[in-house]
């Protein structure tokens, strides 16, 4: 089972990236403004400010309320895989979860504050749908529930 002592790191790694994606979407407001771009790092990455009503790549965009309901579940659900005993969970998976927490609640509250998730990452080099740092935190959550899944199920073997 998980010591309790590592509560702490999935609580700052939940807090961190809650708080650095918040803070870095209210500069790019203040400072770019929302449908306006600049440019990063050159051919490589621009900040273009956009609001997405929908889910991953816009899907959906025709039903924002859904995707609030959505957020507060993942939010109700991470919560409870982060902070609370799970046996079988290893240190890998909880620090997955805490990744996956703390960009869920960044969307939600996108969403509850301006009804839409704000993105900001375009990588100029291709055609990719516009991110930000919430959906980051949820994909290298995501990579390490599954390394965490995987070392855990090659040690039963």
């Amino acid at each position: 089972m998980i010591a309790k002592k590592y509560v702490c790191l999935y609580f700052a790694i939940f807090a961190a990236a809650v708080i650095s994606d918040q803070l870095v979407k209210r500069f790019l407001i203040e400072n770019t403004g929302l449908n306006n771009s600049r440019e990063f790092i050159h051919g490589l990455i621009n900040l273009t400010v956009v609001q997405n009503t929908g889910g991953a790549f816009s899907i959906f965009n025709q039903y924002p309320s859904c995707f609030k309901i959505i957020g507060f579940i993942n939010v109700v659900i991470f919560s409870f895989l982060t902070f609370f005993p799970t046996p079988p969970f290893n240190l890998c998976i909880k620090t997955g979860c805490a990744f996956i927490l703390g960009g869920s609640l960044g969307n939600l509250i996108d969403r509850l504050t301006y009804g839409s998730v704000i993105d900001f990452i375009e990588l100029a080099f291709t055609k990719f749908a516009i991110f930000n740092l919430a959906d980051v935190y949820i994909n290298a959550g995501v990579i390490l529930v599954l390394i965490g899944w995987i070392k855990s199920s090659n040690k039963k073997i």
